[in-house]
């Protein structure tokens, strides 16, 4: 980490940190796990944010109620959830729901995104490169999720030039199975509808500006988030961007993040 390229673009004292949460500071679904063991480094990374009063915000593809037991475990009071459709606020007291298109409630979303034929098709142009990701494509209650081994790039131009109002997200790296050795998972979505729209409602509602906010994710619908936030630190080299305020970092063991909050520290950045 070259801490003039950092000091480039963080001027300012860090008040919020937009953080993925999978492949991020959880690695293997463990906040202590590394590649070889256990580390304390991330988990003490989150008490100096706490301590130092910075608002870690979890932007995930999680579903908000999953979510609001890892921010109560943690202490966290703010989330993103389900890839951005709901904005949580301490802990649920106040939800925002960012949708992209009108209608009713959740169930509403997966009928309207079902009724577009999108699945069906997926499925059937995609055929044995993706499928349904089970058990979490049922249990979603918002949108439809797959895993699968396919070229991204074309996968979002096939779903943009077939069903121009949704988008298929890939949201990074996910554990191997049966028939996939180096899959990802793949959530569809309204076209409207991300983590860096997400961002945007909060840094709306909560009068935030861009020098004070940072962002960290191994995604490419991670790294959308950089367009809002002063730097962002993209763990995942395969990951490719253009954006000049991106620092690329190696995960590989699992502590990035704490690296990465310690050097905050350490700079005088909160």
């Amino acid at each position: 980490m070259n801490p003039d390229q950092i000091k480039k673009f963080l001027t300012n004292r860090v008040q919020v940190i937009y953080s993925d949460v999978d492949g991020t500071f959880v690695k293997n679904g463990c906040l202590f796990c590394t590649g070889k063991g256990y580390s304390l480094k991330n988990a003490r990374a989150i008490y100096h944010l706490l301590s130092a009063g910075v608002d870690l915000v979890m932007t995930s593809g999680r579903e908000k109620e999953k979510l609001k037991e890892t921010a109560r475990i943690l202490g966290l009071k703010n989330y993103i959830a389900n890839l951005g459709m709901e904005i949580v606020y301490n802990q649920g007291e106040r939800v925002i729901n960012n949708f992209g298109t009108e209608v009713a409630d959740r169930a509403a979303l997966k009928k309207w995104i079902h009724d577009t034929g999108a699945v069906d098709s997926l499925l059937e142009k995609f055929s044995g490169k993706l499928r349904p990701y089970a058990p979490w494509a049922e249990i979603l209650r918002t949108h439809y999720l797959f895993i699968g081994e396919v070229d991204y790039r074309e996968l979002y131009s096939w779903v943009d030039s077939h069903f121009p109002g949704l988008r298929i997200i890939d949201n990074g790296a996910v554990p191997a199975e049966k028939d996939f050795r180096s899959p990802h998972a793949y959530h569809l979505l309204p076209i409207n509808v991300g983590k860096k729209s997400a961002v945007q409602i909060d840094k709306k509602e909560r009068s935030l500006k861009r020098e004070n906010l940072i962002g960290i994710g191994d995604s490419p619908e991670d790294v959308s988030i950089a367009d809002e936030v002063a730097v962002f630190f993209l763990l995942n080299k395969n990951v490719q961007t253009d954006r000049r305020n991106v620092i690329y970092l190696s995960n590989e063991d699992g502590t990035a993040f704490g690296r990465i909050i310690d050097y905050l520290q350490k700079g005088g950045f909160f």
